[in-house]
């Protein structure tokens, strides 16, 4: 243990922090949390790691900014979102750099930047796009960042001016000195403190060492680390899809609304037909794709799939190879440097069509077929060797943090996933007494199955959505489910005098925006309701969970990963199913109280919670010898 960095950080509490909080309390949980992170910040052998589980309203953010902050070594902070990033850059970061001078700075990826070069380089092909055009340049010359967050709207040329590494000079490129993305870059270089998300440091990990978006660091804090396994598999592995596919195409050639070709290859007379010849290949190869596999959940290889993915792949290499030889010298050099791009980008999706075919251990495939989109996917069942091997190695000290990371006590089921064996672990409870700031009630006989329980769920919520006039937030499980009980319920709850809003209707920022902001509205989300709304008072009053978060067993990492835990002669609903349902519920109930005055009450709509054996485990995740239940 480093007394040393534990006292220092413990004396900045005391002094700094309370003296510019005046409310503010010296909590236990948030001692021991600081004084473990101290020691696992000062580590000397490569690849320590601290798992710390801090329960709601422990300070965990302090807990671990302090010592790191006090060391003197850097650091980078990952997170699940880029909101998340945001609020610790304007709340917490800033906070503490008014109390001790230190540098730190936010890393996004590339995509997030504008790129002047593009931007200059872009020749508008219709009265639309000169519109948009004109405010992007306007924006251009007043913002410092360049950064897509800071502009009104988000830009339908976006993704053809903003940095691109298949588009990119470098050094070489007239704009580099004020190019926004290596101003970034480089900013994150100097400073002490990093903060980047989960996505970005997988990324990260896959590029090389010139190509690294982020610098080199001695610690890595991984906040929101229930939600690194996700964002990992989500990454790593292959996202086919047909509109990023039609994208580049279209990029290449394609018909104005006139009937003229524009694009890329608008000079290329040659190549039209050898293009158009592609597209069509192209939507026959998703057709098929929907037709052999629509009522499938995973691919197991199928030889007429197989055949013709080899067919598209050859056709696009073939393509590859005409461009190459049969342009040269017809372009400026912008124009060129954008054609490259787009023939990198033909090459990485042929070279996904062939790594996709091949029948990898440890990797599930599956098609994504939703109502406007169509891919298909390969992931890793778990993404713990990336992690084990392109993650750790990188930093001295690791430190994963969340509310959620134990199942009674236990961190063995996280260390599997993430594949991270712990050199501590901690676990500190929250110091709300939550025994007396909940009042939890489980409903009986909704059954949503069927038409009855849908009914008797919309009850429900009108029911305590009037009593508690709104304040309500109603998490589901399905979005089918949810639409139900929305048409059941949304012009009651108006009537009411209450403000009901939905999932998908609204970005989620404006609805929990018109939350904090009064206290009759009434919110039915989905799996981003159920972890980081953090919202106190008596605007959220009521927490009404439709039913118990358990993962839907046919998707296809679910599927994979219990038949390999099946193989192995394990017990999948006890491994992995309950355990990843207890942690989703503890982040769920977790959003009701999140202050020592908040009080309100949880609602649960799915009895199996008292009618199984296992249902108990649920009820101990969040409360403790909780009566009346």
């Amino acid at each position: 243990m480093d007394l040393k960095l534990a006292q220092k950080s413990l004396n900045f509490l005391k002094a700094d922090v309370a003296g510019a909080m005046p409310d503010y309390e010296l909590r236990n949980p948030q001692l021991d949390m600081m004084e473990a992170c101290s020691t696992a910040i000062t580590a000397i052998e490569e690849g320590d790691v601290l798992m710390a589980e801090a329960g709601t309203g422990t300070g965990k953010t302090f807990a671990y900014l302090i010592p790191l902050i006090l060391s003197g070594k850097k650091g980078i902070i990952s997170t699940k979102t880029l909101n998340l990033q945001e609020q610790l850059i304007s709340k917490d970061l800033r906070f503490l750099s008014d109390l001790k001078e230190f540098d730190y700075a936010i890393a996004k990826g590339r995509g997030n930047y504008l790129c002047l070069r593009r931007l200059n380089a872009f020749r508008v092909s219709n009265d639309e796009e000169a519109s948009e055009y004109r405010r992007l340049t306007i924006w251009a010359s007043e913002t410092e960042k360049g950064d897509v967050e800071d502009y009104p709207d988000r830009s339908f040329l976006w993704e053809r001016v903003s940095s691109d590494p298949d588009a990119c000079k470098g050094k070489k490129c007239s704009y580099y000195n004020q190019c926004f993305y290596f101003k970034a870059r480089q900013r994150c270089g100097r400073v002490q403190v990093v903060v980047a998300n989960h996505a970005l440091i997988s990324i990260n990990a896959m590029l090389s060492d010139d190509s690294k978006i982020l610098p080199k660091a001695e610690v890595l804090i991984i906040d929101e680390g229930h939600a690194l396994d996700s964002a990992l598999s989500e990454q790593i592995g292959i996202n086919l899809s047909k509109r990023g596919f039609e994208n580049i195409l279209n990029k290449l050639l394609r018909l104005d609304e006139r009937g003229n070709y524009k694009g890329l290859l608008s000079k290329s007379h040659h190549l039209f037909q050898i293009v158009e010849s592609l597209r069509t290949e192209m939507e026959l190869f998703w057709d098929m794709v929907k037709k052999e596999l629509e009522h499938r959940k995973t691919i197991k290889g199928t030889f007429a799939l197989a055949n013709f993915s080899s067919a598209l792949s050859s056709s696009i290499r073939s393509l590859i190879e005409d461009i190459r030889t049969s342009t040269m010298g017809l372009f400026k050099e912008d124009e060129e440097l954008e054609l490259k791009a787009s023939v990198t980008k033909l090459k990485h999706f042929a070279d996904g069509l062939e790594i996709f075919l091949e029948d990898m251990d440890g990797f599930v495939r599956w098609p994504e077929i939703e109502e406007k989109r169509i891919a298909l996917r390969m992931s890793p069942i778990y993404p713990k060797d990336f992690i084990r091997e392109n993650i750790v190695p990188e930093y001295n000290s690791i430190i994963v943090t969340s509310a959620t990371l134990s199942v009674s006590g236990d961190f063995g089921f996280t260390e599997k996933i993430l594949g991270l064996e712990a050199s501590a672990k901690l676990s500190v409870p929250s110091p709300f007494d939550l025994r007396n700031q909940i009042a939890m009630e489980i409903k009986k006989g909704i059954n949503l199955v069927n038409g009855e329980g849908i009914g008797k769920l919309a009850g429900v919520i009108i029911d305590e959505a009037s009593k508690k006039d709104g304040g309500v937030l109603v998490l589901f499980t399905s979005k089918e489910v949810m639409g139900k009980i929305w048409a059941l319920t949304s012009d009651k709850l108006t009537e009411l005098g209450l403000n009901p809003m939905v999932q998908g209707e609204l970005p989620n920022k404006a609805m929990l925006k018109a939350m904090r902001e009064s206290e009759n509205s009434v919110i039915f989300g989905l799996n981003s309701f159920w972890e980081g709304v953090d919202i106190k008072g008596d605007s959220l009053k009521c927490l009404i969970i439709t039913k118990l978060p358990f993962e839907v067993p046919t998707e296809p990492i679910v599927k994979a990963r219990t038949e390999e835990i099946e193989k192995g002669g394990g017990n999948p609903f006890y491994e992995y199913s309950l355990p990843k349902a207890i942690l989703k519920f503890k982040q769920g109930t977790g959003r009701l109280i999140r202050s020592k005055t908040d009080t309100g009450r949880v609602i649960i709509c799915d009895e199996r919670i008292k009618t199984n054996a296992y249902g108990k485990r649920f009820l101990e995740s969040v409360l403790q010898d909780k009566k009346g239940v």
